[in-house]
C-alpha cells in the first residue's frame, strides 16, 4: 500500500518538516509505504531594486536565507522520502501512482497564506483516495470568497481528520458533514526517545530558549530579563530567517539543531505552536504568549493543546514546569485513536 502525503513538506519552518517526518514515519510505522507528492509551488514573488545601505542589508538576509534553506533541504534530503516531481499537467495521472492519499497535517487548508491553494484539496485524486490527517484552517471561521470551493473538494473526501476542535464547526459549515474527527498534530505521535534520535547533541552550555513565529517585544525582554536573573546564556531563533531589525535570530541553525535546543533547554520563551508542542514532549517549563492581531486567530491551536494536557492558559506569559506525568498519561488515548484513524486509511486503501 503507497500513500501519498500532500502538506508543506518544502517549507523552510521548523514546524513544518517535523510534522511532515513525524506523519511519514508513523505511517512506515502502521507498514504504509509513503512519498510526499511533489507539486510545484505557484507563489508569486515580488523583487523591489535596492540601493544604498538597504542592498547592504538585503544581501546579508539573502546570504543567511541560503544558508538556513540549505540545512533544510539537507534535512529533507536525509529524513523525507518525496516522489518524482509532477505538474499540473500530471493531475490526470497522479493518483494511479498512489493507493490514497493523505492532506495534513499542518495548516494547509489556511487559505490567508501564499503557500496553500487548490492541491491541498486533492483535485487530482479519486474521492475514495481522498483523505486528511491533522488538517488545520489556521482559524476559527473560513474566507468568504472560497468557502464554496472548499465546501465542494471536502464534500468528496473520505475520511476527515483536522487538528483543532475549531475545525469541526468548519468543515460541518462548508459541507453538512459531521463525521470529521480531531487527531493529533503528527509530532505527537512519536515518542521523546524517536525526537532523540533525530536531535544533535546536547549544548554544553545552560540557556533559555526564545522561539518566535512573530517578534513579540514582550516576549523578548521576559526572556532576557529571566537569563540574566538566572545567568543563562539565551539562544533566539525566528521561524522566519528575516527577523525584526536589530534582533539577534540566529540563522545558522539546523532542524537537528532546533530539536535538541528544545529537548535540552532550561526553558522555552515562544509564541509558535510547535515550540509548545515540543516543550510538552520533552518535559521543559514553557513560557507561552498568544499570537496577537490578525496572527492572534491561530492561537486556538495553542489553547487546545495546553488543555488538552494540562498546561494553565491562565499562566500564559509565565515560565511553568510542564507536567511531563500528565502528559504522557493524557495523551496515550489521542495517540491511540490518532493511530487508529490511520490504521483504517492504510487497511481499506
Amino acid at each position: 500500500m503507497k500513500a501519498g502525503i500532500v502538506t508543506f513538506h518544502e517549507s523552510d519552518n521548523f514546524g513544518a518538516v517535523l510534522q511532515a517526518y513525524a506523519l511519514q514515519q508513523t505511517l512506515f510505522s502502521l507498514g504504509a509505504d509513503s512519498e510526499f507528492v511533489s507539486l510545484p509551488q505557484t507563489l508569486k514573488q515580488n523583487s523591489y531594486p535596492l540601493t544604498g545601505p538597504a542592498a547592504v542589508f538585503a544581501k546579508k538576509i539573502v546570504a543567511e536565507g541560503e544558508v538556513r534553506s540549505a540545512h533544510f533541504k539537507a534535512f529533507r534530503e536525509q529524513y523525507l522520502t518525496c516522489s518524482k516531481p509532477y505538474t499540473k499537467d500530471d493531475y490526470k495521472t497522479i493518483a494511479s501512482d498512489f493507493d490514497c492519499f493523505i492532506a495534513g497535517s499542518d495548516q494547509i487548508w489556511n487559505l490567508r497564506i501564499p503557500e496553500v491553494d487548490e492541491r491541498y484539496f486533492l483535485p487530482f485524486a479519486e474521492p475514495s483516495q481522498m483523505n486528511s490527517y491533522a488538517a488545520s484552517f489556521g482559524a476559527e471561521e473560513f474566507p468568504e470568497k472560497v468557502r464554496d470551493y472548499a465546501g465542494k473538494a471536502l464534500s468528496k473526501f473520505n475520511k476527515i481528520s483536522v487538528r483543532e476542535a475549531s475545525g469541526l464547526d468548519i468543515v460541518k459549515s462548508l459541507c453538512g458533514r459531521e463525521d470529521a474527527v480531531v487527531s493529533l498534530d503528527p509530532t505527537l505521535l512519536l515518542s521523546r526517545g524517536d525526537w532523540l534520535e533525530v536531535a544533535s547533541p546536547a549544548p554544553a552550555e545552560d540557556y533559555y530558549l526564545l522561539f518566535l513565529v512573530k517578534y513579540d517585544a514582550g516576549l523578548h525582554k521576559k526572556a532576557k530579563d529571566a537569563a540574566a536573573a538566572d545567568g543563562k546564556e539565551l539562544k533566539v531563533i525566528t521561524a522566519a530567517f528575516m527577523p525584526q531589525l536589530g534582533f539577534p535570530a540566529w540563522s545558522g541553525v539546523t532542524v537537528n539543531d532546533w530539536v535538541s535546543l528544545v529537548s535540552h533547554s532550561s526553558g522555552t520563551f515562544t509564541n509558535s505552536f510547535h515550540g509548545c508542542a515540543f516543550s510538552l514532549i520533552f518535559g521543559r517549563p514553557l513560557c507561552i504568549n498568544m499570537l496577537q492581531d490578525e496572527l492572534g486567530k491561530r492561537n486556538g491551536r495553542i489553547e487546545d493543546l495546553l488543555w488538552k494536557f494540562g498546561m494553565d492558559k491562565s499562566l500564559a506569559g509565565e515560565l511553568q514546569a510542564c507536567p511531563s506525568d500528565e502528559f504522557e498519561s493524557r495523551i496515550c488515548d489521542s495517540r491511540k485513536s490518532s493511530m487508529d484513524y490511520l490504521k483504517d486509511i492504510i487497511e481499506n486503501a
